[in-house]
C-alpha cells in the first residue's frame, strides 16, 4: 500500500516536472517572440529613420543644386551683357583709331599747306626785302600806265600780303583745332581702353565664379547620386525587414493565457453577453467586458503581440487592436483623447502600458471596453483572463 502511494507520488512529481518544463519553455518562446518582434521593429525604425535622414539630405542637395543653377544662369546673363558692352567699347576704340588716323592725315595736309603757303610768303618777302619799299614803288610806278593803275598795283600787293598772313593764320588755327580734336579722341580712346579693361576683369571674375559654381553643382550632383543609391539600398532593406516581420508574425503562436488589462482596477462594470444597452435602451450583445476606471488610468497589453490597429473606430472611440497569433486578438476601446501610446505595426509585450482610459466614442463614463476575439469572433474574455 505504502509502495503504491510512493509510486503515485513519484508519478505526480514527474508529471508536475514535465508540465513545469513545458510552461517554462512556452514562456521562453513567447518572451523570445516578443523580443524578436521588438528587434524587427527597432531595425525597421532605424532603417526608416535613415531613409528620412537620407531624404532630407537629398532635398537639401536638390535645393543647393537648384540655387547654384540659378546663380550660374544669372552669371551667364551678366557675362552676355558685359560681353556686349565690351564689344561696343572695342568697336568704339576701332572707330576712334580710324578717326585719329584721319585726323593725322588732316594735320599732315594742314602742315603741308602751311609749309607751302609759308614758302610763297617767304619768297615774296625776300623780293621785297632785296628792294627797298621806295625802289619797289618806283618800279611799280614805271610799270603802270597811269597813276591810278599804280595805286591799284600797290593796293593789290598789300592785299596779297595781308591775305597770305590771314591764310597762314587760318591754316595754323585749323591745324590746332585738329590737334585738339585728336587729343580729345585719344583721351576718349584711353577711357574706352580703361572701360574695356574693367569689363574684362569683370568677365574674368564672373568666369571664376561660374567655374566654382559648376564645381559645386558637380560635387552636389555626385553626392546626391550617392544618397539616391543609398536610398535605394535602404528601401530594399526596409522591404526585406518588413517581409521578414510579416512572415514571423504570421507564424506567431498564442500562449493560451492573458493578463488583466487594467492592473490598478479589477472592477467589472458590465459582463460579456446580452444586456440592455445603457444608452440605446435596447437589448444587444455585449461583445466584451467593461472595466470601470478613472480618467487616464493605465491600460496594458494582455499578452505579447503586434499592434494591428491604433486610432478612432466609430462607437468604440479611440481603439487599439493587438494580434497575439493563432487568430487571437484583443481590443481596447474608449481610450482617452491623445491616450493612445502605441502605433500600428508596433510589437508590444505583455504588461506594457499601451493607453490611458477615457470615454471617447459611445460611453457614459470613463472605462475600458475589453474584447477577446478568435478568428474575428468575439469570445468571453473571462475564459482567458481573471481579475
Amino acid at each position: 500500500m505504502q509502495k503504491n502511494q510512493g509510486e503515485q507520488l513519484q508519478m505526480i512529481k514527474r508529471i508536475f516536472s514535465v508540465v513545469l518544463i513545458c510552461v517554462l519553455i512556452c514562456a521562453s518562446v513567447f518572451q523570445s517572440n516578443a523580443d524578436v518582434l521588438s528587434d524587427f521593429q527597432k531595425k525597421l525604425d532605424q532603417i526608416k529613420s535613415q531613409i528620412s535622414s537620407n531624404n532630407k539630405k537629398i532635398e537639401k542637395l536638390n535645393d543647393d543644386i537648384n540655387w547654384n543653377k540659378y546663380k550660374r544662369d544669372q552669371i551667364v546673363k551678366q557675362l552676355e551683357e558685359i560681353g556686349l558692352k565690351k564689344e561696343e567699347v572695342e568697336e568704339r576704340i576701332t572707330y576712334l583709331d580710324s578717326v585719329i588716323e584721319s585726323l593725322d592725315g588732316a594735320i599732315a595736309l594742314a602742315e603741308q599747306e602751311y609749309y607751302e603757303q609759308m614758302e610763297l610768303l617767304k619768297a615774296r618777302l625776300r623780293v621785297m626785302y632785296k628792294r627797298s619799299t621806295t625802289v619797289w614803288e618806283i618800279e611799280e610806278l614805271l610799270k603802270s600806265k597811269s597813276l591810278n593803275e599804280f595805286f591799284i598795283r600797290v593796293q593789290v600787293m598789300k592785299k596779297i600780303a595781308e591775305y597770305d598772313q590771314m591764310l597762314l593764320e587760318s591754316i595754323e588755327k585749323k591745324r590746332l583745332e585738329i590737334e585738339s580734336l585728336k587729343k580729345q579722341k585719344q583721351m576718349e580712346i584711353e577711357a574706352c581702353i580703361e572701360q574695356a579693361k574693367q569689363y574684362q576683369e569683370q568677365i574674368e571674375g564672373l568666369n571664376i565664379d561660374r567655374s566654382n559654381i559648376e564645381m559645386a553643382i558637380k560635387r552636389d550632383t555626385s553626392s546626391k547620386q550617392e544618397y539616391l543609391d543609398r536610398q535605394e539600398s535602404l528601401e530594399k532593406e526596409s522591404y526585406n525587414v518588413e517581409q521578414q516581420l510579416k512572415n514571423y508574425q504570421s507564424n506567431l503562436t498564442f500562449g493560451g493565457k492573458l493578463i488583466w488589462p487594467m492592473p490598478t482596477n479589477k472592477n467589472i462594470a458590465s459582463y460579456y453577453g446580452n444586456r440592455l444597452h445603457p444608452i440605446y435602451k435596447v437589448w444587444k450583445m455585449h461583445t466584451g467586458i467593461d472595466i470601470g476606471s478613472k480618467w487616464n488610468e493605465a491600460i496594458v497589453a494582455a499578452a505579447d503581440g503586434n499592434v494591428i490597429y491604433a486610432g478612432a473606430r466609430g462607437g468604440y472611440g479611440n481603439t487599439i487592436i493587438i494580434d497575439h497569433g493563432d487568430g487571437i486578438t484583443t481590443l481596447y476601446a474608449h481610450i482617452n483623447t491623445r491616450g493612445i501610446l502605441v502605433k500600428t505595426d508596433q510589437p508590444v509585450k505583455a504588461g506594457e502600458v499601451i493607453a490611458k482610459a477615457g470615454m471617447t466614442g459611445v460611453a457614459t463614463g470613463p472605462h475600458l471596453h475589453f474584447e477577446v476575439r478568435k478568428n474575428g469572433v468575439p469570445q468571453n474574455p473571462l475564459d482567458y483572463v481573471k481579475p
